[in-house]
């Protein structure tokens, strides 16, 4: 491979640099026809781009060309500066288009292609990021790739040109020897793919244990954040952060100190947009002073779930603070006016990352004047983002904000600064402002909805629910066709884009879900149910394993599981939206549809549980260890979902049932262990499981259930319905062998924990 790749001077000829006059007059390209924003960027480049699709891929196998596949997206700065220093030179265009066939993905709208071919990077380079510029055979197997190549020699890299008539002279005199080398790196690549040994158990608890070692042993105790090896850059991981909330709230203080810690210091630097709230992308050093200024709804939408619900659970008031300036930024710069959101702000304004929010303190002192100044000062301060720059990225001071912070004054002191903070975002909107991508991702919108409504009950904001609410019904309206029940993955300028991906269908079943504990409407678990049943048509295989993508579309790879490190994969959200469909209906298709697409999964999970934090915390809540559970020892004569639970920590153990015969047929007579009770029928929130009789698995039409009584915890003082001691519920006359098919689904709780539910099979009386 090193002599294939082997780089020396290049002497072009004169015959080949006459081609370009035709490459400076260069029309719109085939990308002029798309609807895609980032497609369209580059629709007048001179280079000759195709889409990804049959007419690109025919021509290369037709003419036996190599493919260049640029993979991007409209908020990305390098691929922008490809763009102008390569694809935009007419130079280097007229060697693409004489040499390869050229293909531009936005990863965006083809997240299948970006998974696939960043896989073929990670082998390749051990690296990762955009723009990942694939070199493949016409058979679509990768030989070389990269990120940014620059159009000069660097001490670094060879030039683009150099590259480019490289590769192009080892095609046309080795191609076997090219050939042999992308057949090799597609064999790894099917080998990643495989799930592997479909023995490996489910070990739900033993796979929570290690990934929260290994988090904890690699949080960084003195910038937060969790730190990797490889690279000084720091990322959120919101679903990390939202599963190790969840361990604390499970009794385990140093995960959700880690979480908290982590959640304070990112809202302290520069990977905050300190006046117009809402994050960045990432930052580049490790005490989140300087950002990478590209801005996305998936990632602001994940982080406003996880500041508000760390202001659920601890109060701390700062959390609160963000989570609400997260939520201003998402409705402020991100929503449209048709009430669904955009899918991100671009790094850079007129060519320079992050220009619209630099700073200098002459400028601040200008807009504020000296003593207001000094007061923002306080506070605030300045960070080059690299050596010699003329302006800076805001933070909070790490020393003023941590000592405000042990004083519980922090968020008091950001109030107090409201005024000069609206002063300097005046000023900051009067600048040239960087594009936004307003193509509408459906999976993306469902997490911005699913945040939105959580956010809003948490905060107590019924404007946060109201918009999640209007934008769950504009995609329920435009994305979903209820005929062919099919689920489109974008929305793009009035357009319907492509079909929907597994996560398309499963966050936006699993925002639904959410609505309908929030707002307590059947329409929404409804319209869950109809995503799932469509998910599980269009994207089980025969195993129950759930693909990426739908089982009718066809890639020359298969494409590899994401885990869940910066978002929930597909697999993870879809197993979340089963068990809770299981939870909430009772109904067994729905739990054994959640193990069957589990199993396939466990090889990769079992060999790296801390990239699934979104799947562990469904496993580990309530409902999935229900789900989940070992099947019983023999003899074990508790239900099914209480195997492998300790003695007591099941509701069967506080929760009995016997017939009663009387003069109107039978009676079900419960008896509930002193100090617990169980829901009432109806239940008084939609999120609490109502004690119900079932009839092969579903609600028993005609039960009269008895009138509840109400217990008042502290935390509901309102009240919740519930039965305590002995109840009787009275059921319609059914034939022996629908007798025999009954069982109760119940939850036995007293006034600080809810038991793991059971569902009580009863014995057919005599």
């Amino acid at each position: 491979m090193r002599a294939l790749y082997r780089l020396g001077a290049l002497v072009l000829c004169f015959a080949t640099w006459g081609l370009l006059d035709a490459a400076r007059a260069a029309p719109a390209n085939r990308l002029a026809a798309s609807h895609d924003p980032y497609l369209l960027e580059h629709a007048r480049d001179p280079v000759d781009w195709y889409p990804w699709g049959s007419e690109a891929l025919e021509k290369a196998r037709r003419e036996n060309k190599p493919i260049y596949l640029s993979i991007g997206y409209s908020a990305c700065y390098w691929c922008h500066v490809a763009q102008r220093t390569l694809y935009r030179n007419p130079q280097i265009a007229a060697l693409m288009n004489r040499w390869f066939v050229n293909v531009l993905v936005d990863r965006e709208q083809r997240p299948d292609i970006d998974h696939i071919y960043m896989l073929a990077r990670q082998i390749m380079t051990r690296d990762s990021g955009w723009p990942n510029n694939v070199f493949l055979t016409p058979d679509l197997q990768p030989f070389y790739i990269g990120s940014y190549f620059p159009p000069k020699a660097t001490a670094q890299q060879q030039g683009f040109p150099t590259l480019l008539a490289t590769l192009h002279r080892n095609w046309t005199q080795h191609p076997g020897e090219v050939r042999r080398i992308a057949a090799q790196i597609a064999q790894a690549m099917q080998s990643a793919a495989v799930a592997g040994d479909a023995s490996v158990p489910i070990a739900a608890a033993r796979w929570t244990q290690t990934a929260q070692t290994e988090a904890l042993q690699r949080f960084d105790a003195l910038d937060g954040g969790f730190s990797a090896a490889t690279s000084a850059a720091r990322f959120p991981q919101p679903p990390l952060l939202n599963w190790l909330l969840a361990r604390g709230a499970a009794g385990h203080p140093n995960a959700e100190h880690a979480a908290v810690f982590t959640l304070q210091a990112m809202a302290q630097g520069g990977l905050m947009d300190q006046l117009g709230g809402g994050f960045h992308r990432y930052a580049v050093d490790p005490a989140w002073s300087v950002p990478h200024f590209e801005r996305m709804l998936s990632d602001n939408a994940q982080l406003l779930a996880v500041y508000a619900r760390a202001y659920a659970q601890t109060g701390l008031p700062d959390l609160r603070w963000t989570a609400q300036r997260t939520a201003d930024f998402l409705l402020r710069d991100l929503r449209l006016p048709q009430g669904v959101f955009a899918t991100a702000l671009a790094a850079e304004t007129g060519g320079v990352e992050g220009a619209t929010d630099l700073w200098t303190t002459a400028q601040i002192d200008a807009v504020l004047g000296k003593r207001q100044a000094g007061a923002w000062f306080s506070l605030y301060a300045l960070v080059p983002p690299h050596a010699g720059a003329k302006a800076e990225v805001l933070r909070q001071r790490r020393d003023v904000a941590e000592a405000l912070l042990r004083q519980g004054r922090l968020a008091a002191r950001l109030q107090r600064l409201a005024p000069q903070r609206r002063a300097l975002l005046a000023a900051r909107d009067r600048r040239p402002q960087p594009r936004r991508d307003d193509k509408i991702v459906t999976a993306d919108n469902a997490l911005a909805i699913r945040a939105l409504a959580q956010a809003g009950m948490a905060l107590d904001d019924a404007a946060w629910v109201a918009a999640a609410v209007r934008a769950a019904d504009w995609q329920w309206q435009h994305a979903w066709n209820p005929r062919q029940r099919e689920l489109l993955h974008q929305w793009v300028g009035g357009h319907a884009g492509n079909a929907g991906f597994l996560d398309d269908y499963a966050e936006l079943a699993r925002a639904c879900l959410t609505l309908a504990r929030v707002q307590r409407d059947a329409r929404w678990s409804q319209r869950a149910s109809e995503l799932a049943d469509a998910m599980l048509t269009r994207f089980a295989a025969p195993d129950g394993s759930l693909r990426a993508i739908q089982a009718t579309d066809t890639l020359p790879f298969p494409t590899p599981l994401q885990g869940d490190v910066h978002r929930p994969s597909g697999q993870s959200a879809a197993i979340a939206v089963l068990v809770e469909l299981a939870r909430r209906t009772g109904q067994a298709h729905w739990a054994e549809a959640a193990r069957r697409a589990l199993r396939p999964m466990a090889p990769q999970v079992s060999a790296r549980p801390l990239d699934w934090p979104d799947l562990l915390q469904t496993l580990d809540s309530a409902a999935g260890r229900t789900v989940f559970a070992p099947p019983a020892p023999p003899g074990d004569a508790r239900p099914a979902d209480c195997a492998g639970l300790p003695q007591g920590a099941c509701s069967s153990d506080r929760v009995q049932a016997n017939w009663l015969q009387t003069t109107g047929g039978w009676t079900l007579q419960v008896q509930i262990a002193p100090g617990f009770h169980i829901n009432a029928n109806p239940a008084s929130e939609p999120n609490l499981i109502a004690t119900t009789v079932l009839l092969h698995g579903q609600p028993l039409q005609g039960v009269r259930y008895p009138p509840s009584q109400q217990f008042r915890p502290e935390f509901a003082p309102q009240g919740i319905a519930v039965w305590e001691g002995q109840v009787r519920l009275e059921l319609p006359a059914l034939a022996p062998a629908q007798r025999a098919a009954l069982a109760l689904r119940v939850q036995a709780c007293n006034a600080t924990t809810c038991l793991a539910p059971s569902v009580l099979q009863l014995a057919a009386p005599r």
